[in-house]
């Protein structure tokens, strides 16, 4: 009996050792030797593209894989998605409690290029197999946008949902990244570039209850740096996420191809880009906040673009920088998530497209928001109003004023055009009214006899006795004349004789304008930033003659020559 159980165990040693032997074997030569060839040969196959790889290597024993040296090659031998190392480290002693853990995954040194061809096709397509292509393209008329499930979607491991094993993966880990966009599109070619990349994400597991923490870092061209947190309950519902966006110190020379595209003009060194986004989803409710400021920014030379729009751009910063240069832009948002037609990415580009046509449409809105005394009213200050045939202001209108030349003072980028206007029939008719009454009271202090036989002698001076009589015999019954009714007409004609005189009612807007500039100027506004403009003709509008006023981009030795700053905006509308 002895005997058997000592071949017994020498056999079992010897299983053992042959065990250890093959595992050696398969851990130092074949994993080594034949995974890369392996890898090689079939991505290759599988993506069409050369795939490279340095090392494998995999420790059955500690659960681990590291992959060295992986690169995927385009036709030009070019790379396009690569790494200098990916690894993996799962935990032996977690099966023993039937639960699955991956301690660390990760990978170090991730290249990718991605390019925008001519054609506007993505170059890293090619990698997917046209049969997994074949799905996607047959569902062209799935909402895109960000949507959650509702609250009653089932849950993993919940009451209602399927039961998920018990996974944790304690923490993914990206270091040393580098991804770069090239976009061929465009012309002149646009390169932006992330580098320095590190991404940490911690908490994954398949508990109800996880909570995933990510926190992301990158640099982004020269100098700018990218910072992303964000803390997410996936199986929560309806789902809970917190998280923030921030981009700082970004180059805004970098855009030229962009803005040049649409604006005709390239963007001068100096400019720097700040972004801040901040979300928080709970409830089905999404808050969210969008903060933009650009510092220093100035149009540079002109860029020929068949694409550049008709919009006066070089206005609208004027109308959005501060003294010290800045452009501090906030966009909030707020959606029901809940609500079947919730599309964020149509909600935020609403939220952008109104806030940019309300600085085309209403500028002196978004110029007098700028002033926290402005008060109710304000709304519509791109005009002030004079009664007709005056030049005084009420002191509403007086007050208008005042409030412009202050948001002007915070606006030092902008101009203002003054534009002398009048009515040409209310105007003059209530000239002339008041010239009749002014004639009137003075012959009727001259003399002796009634306003009727003073209204008399006008109309005898203008119009002669024989029509005077002519009239008077309308007015008459039996011997007896209805004054009041002659008088009334006789006032009427005199006031109606005669066509506008032109003359007269321009010499009467320019003395409009010129007591608004009066007033702006005593204000202490820069006097070469405001000047009196055409006279125009206009409408009354609620019996009052509006003047109106046109803010352009204050020219100087830079901006005098250049096209983009000869824009502007009379009474919300653009002009050139």
């Amino acid at each position: 009996m002895l005997s058997i159980l000592k071949k017994i165990g020498k056999i079992l040693v010897r299983v053992i050792i042959g065990v250890f032997v093959f595992c050696l074997f398969l851990v130092y030569i074949v994993i080594p030797i034949g995974s890369p060839w392996l890898i090689k040969w079939q991505g290759t196959k599988l993506l069409s593209h050369p795939v490279q790889v340095r090392s494998v290597w995999f420790n059955p024993f500690a659960m681990s894989l590291t992959i060295k040296g992986l690169k995927i090659l385009d036709a030009d031998k070019q790379l396009m998605v690569g790494f200098d190392r990916f690894w993996a480290n799962a935990s032996f002693l977690s099966l023993l409690k039937k639960q699955y853990r991956i301690e660390s995954l990760g990978i170090d040194g991730l290249n990718v290029n991605v390019v925008l061809l001519p054609d506007n096709q993505v170059n890293l397509l090619v990698l997917v197999p046209k049969q997994a292509q074949a799905p996607a393209q047959a569902l062209p008329s799935q909402p895109t946008g960000l949507t959650v499930p509702n609250s009653t979607s089932t849950v993993p491991n919940g009451k209602n949902g399927p039961q998920l094993p018990v996974a944790f993966v304690d923490s993914i880990i990206l270091k040393n990244g580098q991804v770069t966009f090239t976009d061929k599109a465009i012309a002149p070619g646009f390169t932006t570039r992330l580098s320095a990349m590190d991404l940490n994400i911690t908490g994954v597991s398949t508990l109800p209850d996880c909570q995933v923490k990510t926190i992301f870092k990158s640099s982004l061209d020269e100098k700018g740096t990218v910072n992303i947190e964000s803390l997410i309950k996936p199986f929560v519902q309806p789902l809970q996420m917190e998280a923030t966006f921030s981009l700082n110190n970004y180059a805004m020379r970098a855009l030229t191809p962009y803005v040049g595209k649409y604006t005709g003009h390239a963007v001068k060194e100096g400019g720097k880009l700040d972004v801040r986004v901040n979300y928080r989803i709970a409830d089905n409710k999404l808050v969210a906040g969008h903060k933009v400021l650009v510092q220093r920014f100035n149009f540079g030379e002109k860029v020929e673009s068949k694409d550049a729009l008709s919009l006066p751009f070089g206005l609208a910063v004027a109308l959005l920088e501060d003294p010290q240069g800045r452009i501090d832009v906030s966009l909030p948002v707020h959606g029901d998530m809940s609500d079947p037609k919730f599309e964020y990415f149509h909600l935020l580009g609403q939220v952008a497209a109104n806030f940019f046509m309300k600085l085309v449409t209403a500028p002196f809105k978004v110029l007098f928001a700028l002033v926290p005394s402005a008060g109710v009213g304000t709304e519509e200050m791109g005009t002030i109003s004079f009664a007709p045939g005056v030049s005084v202001l009420a002191d509403a209108d007086k007050q208008k004023v005042e409030i412009l030349a202050k948001a002007l003072k915070v606006r030092p980028k902008l101009s203002l055009e003054i534009n002398s206007s009048y009515d040409n029939e209310e105007d003059w008719k209530a000239m002339k009214t008041q010239a009749f009454e002014d004639e009137s009271a003075a012959r009727f202090k001259e003399t002796s006899f009634g306003d009727f036989r003073v209204y008399e002698d006008m109309y005898k001076l203008k119009f002669g006795v024989h029509v005077y009589w002519a009239l008077a015999r309308k007015y008459t019954q039996g011997k007896k004349i209805d004054e009041q009714a002659l008088k009334a007409e006789i006032k009427r004609q005199i006031i109606e004789k005669g066509a506008p005189d032109k003359l007269a009612l321009e010499a009467l807007a320019q003395k409009r304008a010129q007591l608004v500039y009066d007033l702006i100027i005593a204000s202490g506004f820069d006097s070469a930033r405001v000047k009196l403009g055409a006279v125009r003709k206009t409408q009354v509008s609620m019996g009052q003659v509006p003047l109106e006023f046109t803010l352009t981009v204050f020219e100087t030795a830079e901006t005098v020559s250049d096209p983009i700053g000869k824009v502007g905006y009379v009474q919300g509308e653009s002009s050139s």
